[in-house]
């Protein structure tokens, strides 16, 4: 039972840093204008990115204490 809450924790905790980092590249993209017209959103595809490999990193390092 311990278990299943402690990663259940980190599921929240990767769906946090995700959509913070992909709101954060739309709130970007959006002051930039490009959801204005027909041109690729950077920000939001790269923060996107850059948060989703920070979460898995977050949660590796915190399964690799917990093993130790």
């Amino acid at each position: 039972m311990k278990n299943a809450l402690k990663f259940s924790g980190m599921a929240f905790q990767m769906g946090a840093i995700i959509s913070l980092g992909t709101y954060g590249g739309y709130r970007w993209d959006l002051a930039l204008g490009r959801w204005n017209d027909e041109s690729t959103a950077w920000a939001t595809l790269g923060c996107s990115l850059f948060s989703t490999i920070l979460a898995l990193a977050i949660v590796l390092k915190q399964v690799i204490n917990d093993v130790k």
